[in-house]
């Protein structure tokens, strides 16, 4: 697999981060996201019940980022089985305990503002994970990158959406907080292209 020029991966970063110019962020490997973040005390807006304030946009926001998290961290338990490469198994580490982080937010989020999430992922995700499950050795760990910046492409965009078109602040500090765990996963991915 040829891996991702890091000026490709530079340009997508910095597309995601533009329209949040000014906020400065650096999570760990450890800590994606801080312990302290619940998006409901940064609610700047009266307290009308969750539904004033939050649009389509917010709500598909919410559903999809879910889903991605359901995928991620299902393939990430497939890259602790079946990797072959360490850096895989490594990185499916840190994959899993950040998207179980930003899964948190975006269940109390949703909670907060009535939106009803899938509790599985979609037939397309159960059809690539399943996929990836039939695979082994290097070609697991190949497939199983591909799927992670498939991901991470999708993120950046939903993010970048819900940045320019989202009208809840809480939903879109949530896209803010998440910027840097994309950032820090594209860096993790693009140094498991090259070991393995």
């Amino acid at each position: 697999m040829k891996p991702t020029p890091c000026l490709a991966i530079a340009g997508l970063v910095g597309a995601l981060m533009l329209p949040m110019s000014g906020i400065a962020y650096a999570a760990s490997p450890t800590q994606a996201i801080p312990a302290h973040s619940s998006f409901g005390p940064s609610h700047t807006g009266s307290d009308t019940g969750g539904l004033i304030g939050v649009s389509g946009h917010d709500r598909m926001f919410l559903t999809k980022i879910h889903l991605d998290n359901l995928v991620q961290i299902k393939a990430g338990r497939l890259a602790l089985q079946k990797g072959r490469c360490a850096t895989v198994r490594r990185i499916a580490g840190v994959f899993i305990q950040d998207h179980f982080r930003i899964d948190k937010d975006v269940l109390s989020l949703a909670a907060k503002f009535d939106v009803r999430l899938p509790d599985a992922p979609d037939a397309e995700a159960r059809k690539r994970l399943a996929e990836l499950a039939a695979l082994s050795g290097y070609e697991f760990d190949v497939a199983w990158l591909r799927l992670q910046d498939a991901g991470l492409r999708e993120a950046i965009k939903l993010g970048k959406q819900q940045l320019l078109l989202g009208r809840s602040p809480e939903v879109k500090a949530l896209a803010t907080a998440a910027t840097p765990v994309v950032v820090r996963h594209l860096r993790l991915l693009n140094e498991a292209k090259r070991y393995c």
